[in-house]
């Protein structure tokens, strides 16, 4: 197969693993305590450059459903393609334990930043003001206290889902490249 087809292949099928994933499990994937499963294939990125994309591709459609509206879409988006180069980068050191630490880095104080904040205003039909102001609102009602508490919980969620989900994950692919060498 040509490597531009497989490559191609590879992100669509980890942005569409990513959607599932995401929509499949949407009662903890979206909350101020959240635990994201599809997060386990942030680690991807380590063995496969292109994953970079599927995991920012397959994060940004599943944040239109978020409940944090655009901000998810940008931001949460943002968060993991900046995660994802860093656990590219980490490749180098050959070393795939690492791999988990900068989505659970990242998102725990990126995620948090935002969540903490908007969280209080969600209500049975969503945000309770306009989404558009809501990155003013962000600024405005900050408060250090629950942006901790908040780093703590989502940390917490990104690790069961990076380190118990996506490195078992990613230390069977590594023995399947290993072998398909061979």
């Amino acid at each position: 197969m040509n490597s531009n087809v497989k490559r191609l292949t590879r992100i669509g099928v980890i942005a569409g693993l990513y959607i599932a994933l995401t929509y499949l499990t949407y009662t903890f994937s979206f909350a101020e305590i959240q635990v994201r499963v599809a997060e386990a294939l942030t680690v991807l990125p380590f063995i496969y450059p292109e994953a970079v994309w599927g995991v920012t591709i397959g994060c940004f459609i599943s944040n239109i459903a978020s409940p944090f509206g655009p901000i998810d879409m940008i931001l949460g988006t943002s968060f993991t393609l900046i995660a994802a180069l860093f656990t590219r980068a980490l490749a180098k050191t050959k070393k795939p334990h690492l791999a988990p630490l900068p989505p659970i880095i990242v998102n725990a104080f990126g995620v948090s930043f935002y969540v903490t904040t908007l969280a209080g205003l969600l209500g049975p039909k969503g945000l309770t003001i306009s989404k558009i102001a809501t990155f003013p609102y962000i600024f405005t009602h900050f408060r250090f206290l629950p942006y901790i508490t908040g780093v703590a919980w989502i940390g917490i969620g990104e690790a069961i889902a990076t380190y118990g989900l996506g490195l078992p994950l990613l230390y069977t692919l590594i023995r399947k490249e290993k072998r398909n060498e061979n």
